[in-house]
């Protein structure tokens, strides 16, 4: 699975509420099952950092199409799991809330989560007139 994860990013997902520790175990095994999922994804389920009863979702995933299958699937997650809070996703010191309705808008909040943790952060760049 290595050679695969060449470009890859590591995420982070919990939940919002205190309440979302089932939640968050039961996305885990949503996700465990979506073979696209599977396939594009390493997963693990963690204990909280913080010491907390909270359980975190760990997944290096491939940016592209991992990023959009993991996305999609918790779309289809959401939408089973209508009363779910809402859930964080972190990655590279960067994190945003999903929550809501499960629709296309979601799914794009999830992709550009994902996208903008992708991305270098912003570094101090010298002036085109400097240059």
């Amino acid at each position: 699975m290595e050679q695969r994860m060449q470009a890859a990013l590591r995420v982070e997902i919990s939940a919002e509420a205190d309440d979302g520790d089932l939640a968050i175990h039961d996305l885990y095994r949503w996700l465990r099952r979506d073979s696209d999922v599977r396939a594009h994804a390493e997963l693990n389920l963690l204990p909280s950092r913080d010491g907390g009863p909270l359980a975190v979702i760990d997944l290096v995933v491939s940016q592209g199409l991992g990023a959009m299958n993991l996305a999609l699937s918790y779309a289809a997650w959401r939408a089973a799991q209508p009363t779910a809070p809402a859930v964080l996703i972190a990655a590279n010191g960067r994190s945003i809330a999903v929550r809501g309705e499960c629709d296309a808008e979601t799914v794009r909040t999830f992709l550009e989560a994902m996208e903008s943790a992708s991305a270098p952060s912003p570094t101090p760049a010298a002036d085109a007139d400097s240059a």
